[in-house]
């Protein structure tokens, strides 16, 4: 997650909307006899083998109090600037329905839905983009485990990552620091995959493995592992392991060597190359941030290379997220942005290529303002939240990168861009 809303505490308790209690859910669509047209043969369907194809872009503008959903069609242009916010569907209720500390999943989901995890309400938010409609909200099993991503693997089926390890579970089911699997019409959970035996070995710090963002590649679910104690005081080496979701269990480990603080991931399909960004302990020494450059080829995967911060001017990476985006022409270029922990020298965005190992800055804003970008052929979409023009800034990335215009992505709440995904 990004480092300014990281660690962030949000005492919004559960969602009104779904207060039944854990697993129990909402819904605005009439009872059809199947939730939401899905089949009890759903129940039987094959794992997805790749996520679906990308129908637009969703926008998630937060002050880290209040939250704005905003809709993009597939060449970036504005349809819905606040599609759906915090106060949609809470009329009379003290329970914000999205929280100010929400991000959207690593790769589109199934369904065609815009799906929101809320980290603050430990919720899964489905909305219409059409509609701009809220129709399902579930909370994810376990209170606190703070969920950072979803996989949607079948109608029945997905993973969630639980991040954070509620020590006052008695139930390690609900405890967290794992991948629940869930039915995402109910949020019933289906079972749990312990990542315990992941955790790195620190001497004197019990190591959590802290499963973080998630992606479906090629029948298979990568997770990359944080590696982060208790109270965020010791890091231990970043990981990604392999699950089968065939069997939900996990295939192969890789560990991050000299990385750690190891978030957003980006895959290259057409070199079977992973790339990592890992953003090294907070505040600490920049030698443990870069990029870590996998081959998902072999089984199981390879570290190829690591990409120091050196090559980024010495500032840690932002961890959570990279980008490949190639020119035109081709090539082997990817694109992610650094902080500076102390919040006084601005956020820098870099183009890199990741075979050769060159990065180069073409853009900066100030400190802790630029978030999770997308890409679309030729064109670079990177949130700006600087408190006086919060935008989205696009860039011609045909070839080299070339800053084209901005626009505001709610001009109805005027909250400050944070993160843009597909959906």
């Amino acid at each position: 997650m990004r480092v300014a809303s990281m660690r962030r505490t949000v005492a919004i308790g559960v969602l009104a909307a779904i207060a039944a209690g854990c697993g129990s859910s909402t819904t605005a669509r009439p009872d059809t006899g199947a939730e939401d047209g899905v089949d009890a043969g759903a129940d039987d369907a094959a794992p997805a083998t790749d996520p679906p194809a990308m129908t637009g872009l969703a926008v998630v503008n937060s002050d880290f109090s209040t939250t704005s959903l905003s809709i993009l069609d597939a060449t970036g242009a504005l349809v819905h600037p606040d599609c759906v916010d915090s106060a949609t569907g809470a009329s009379g209720s003290v329970t914000k329905t999205i929280s100010g500390d929400a991000v959207l999943p690593s790769q589109p989901q199934l369904g065609g839905q815009v799906v929101v995890i809320d980290r603050g309400n430990g919720a899964l938010t489905f909305v219409d983009p059409q509609s701009c409609t809220i129709f399902r909200q579930i909370l994810v099993p376990g209170v606190r485990t703070n969920p950072h991503d979803v996989v949607m693997l079948s109608p029945r089926k997905a993973y969630v990552t639980r991040y954070d390890h509620n020590l006052a579970a008695t139930d390690p089911n609900l405890a967290g620091n794992d991948i629940a699997v869930i039915d995402p019409t109910s949020g019933a959970q289906r079972g749990r995959i312990s990542l315990d035996a992941y955790a790195s070995s620190v001497a004197g710090a019990t190591i959590l493995a802290r499963p973080d963002r998630a992606l479906l590649v090629e029948g298979k679910v990568i997770v990359s592992l944080d590696e982060i104690d208790q109270g965020f005081a010791t890091y231990g080496e970043g990981r990604v392991v392999v699950i089968d979701p065939a069997t939900d269990t996990v295939t192969a480990a890789l560990a991050l060597t000299g990385l750690a603080n190891c978030e957003g991931m980006t895959y290259v399909e057409a070199q079977q190359t992973l790339l990592v960004a890992c953003g090294g302990p907070y505040a600490g020494s920049t030698a443990q941030s870069g990029i870590a450059v996998v081959d998902l080829g072999p089984s199981p995967p390879t570290l190829v290379r690591v990409i120091p911060s050196a090559a980024f001017d010495g500032r840690p990476l932002d961890m959570g997220w990279v980008l490949a985006l190639p020119p035109a022409a081709g090539g082997t270029r990817a694109f992610a942005v650094t902080n500076d922990p102390n919040d006084v020298e601005p956020d820098a965005l870099f183009a890199f290529d990741y075979v050769a190992g060159t990065a180069t800055r073409f853009a900066t804003s100030d400190p802790y303002t630029l978030g999770r970008a997308a890409g679309l052929p030729g064109l670079l979409l990177m949130p700006n939240a600087t408190r006086t023009t919060p935008r989205i800034d696009l860039y011609d990335v045909t070839a080299a990168p070339t800053a084209t215009t901005s626009f505001t992505s709610d001009p109805v709440t005027n909250l400050p861009p944070q993160e843009i995904a597909p959906y």
